[in-house]
């Protein structure tokens, strides 16, 4: 069972000790924070589930620091809290990215009930987003992929010979090779499909599940392995919220790790659709990650 953490941010000491308490009792890991120089990269490197937020901070403040948190991780949850909610005040916070609005002078378990329910409802979007992901890597979706397939084969004469070949012309176009693609070569050339599945598992450069637009090699050769690369990797990890060889849900990044990419004077190095990074830092992997739509 997955540990659910929940960043509590709150000027109040008493009323910060309440709700840590309160999330405690429910089986959440909790970090506490009052005021904090750099909030939002502390919430980034810990990457919770939720984010309770203090908005009574001077100058808006807190609205600022909502607005940011909601910029960089716009599918975490926020619930903030005021000692002064307004309807306006309600309106503004949504705008900028709460998912609930509440008074300091609520029971916890307000807050509990708030969480509760922006933790279920992030659970269905994150499955059905799985769900869709594997539908993808079973299925060819629409008609003009298939034409696509067809056109290909009918290019290289059906042959065995171009089997490789098809394949190769067929991941160029769909970005990945599809359960049903595999069945349609096999059905068309005239081979089984073991021998299809066996040819596209076998060659590295061929993916049976969908990659994303921007595909991020990390290398972790002897010389990079050394500087650091390993850290790197997983500093990539944590801001695309993906393990090593997965595809973020909305199919912005593949990430992958490399064993050399010939570059170890600049170690370590990162690649990104094939333009190196050298001598990259942890601190530079959310930049790197923002050059790219």
């Amino acid at each position: 069972m997955v540990e659910l953490v929940v960043f509590v941010f709150e000027q109040l000491a008493k009323r910060r000790q309440e709700l840590q308490e309160a999330f405690q009792s429910q089986g959440y890991r909790v970090h506490a924070a009052a005021e904090s120089p750099d909030l939002v990269s502390e919430i980034q490197a810990l990457r919770p589930h939720l984010v309770v937020l203090d908005l009574d901070l001077p100058l808006d403040r807190g609205l600022a620091l909502l607005k940011s948190i909601h910029d960089m991780m716009p599918s975490l949850p926020v619930v903030v809290e005021t000692t002064r909610p307004t309807v306006e005040g309600a309106v503004e916070a949504m705008r900028r990215g709460a998912y609930n609005y509440v008074s300091k002078h609520s029971p916890p378990q307000v807050i509990l009930d708030a969480a509760a329910h922006a933790l279920e409802k992030e659970r269905l979007r994150v499955e059905a987003l799985v769900k869709a992901q594997e539908r993808r890597v079973r299925s060819i979706d629409y008609p003009e992929m298939v034409a696509e397939i067809e056109r290909i084969l009918a290019d290289k004469g059906h042959s065995e010979a171009a089997l490789i070949s098809c394949l190769q012309d067929i991941q160029k176009e769909l970005n990945y090779l599809p359960q049903d693609a595999l069945k349609l070569v096999a059905a068309r050339v005239g081979v089984s499909l073991p021998r299809v599945y066996g040819i596209a598992t076998f060659y590295k450069s061929f993916s049976l599940r969908p990659r994303g637009r921007h595909l991020i090699h990390v290398c972790l050769g002897t010389a990079c392995h050394v500087r650091g690369g390993a850290k790197l990797l997983e500093s990539f990890e944590r801001e695309l919220g993906v393990r090593t060889g997965g595809t973020t849900y909305d199919n912005r990044f593949t990430l992958e790790s490399v064993r050399c990419v010939g570059c170890c004077g600049l170690a370590p190095v990162v690649m990104v659709d094939g333009k190196f990074y050298g001598r990259v830092t942890q601190e530079k992997v959310p930049e790197i990650i923002q050059c790219y739509d």
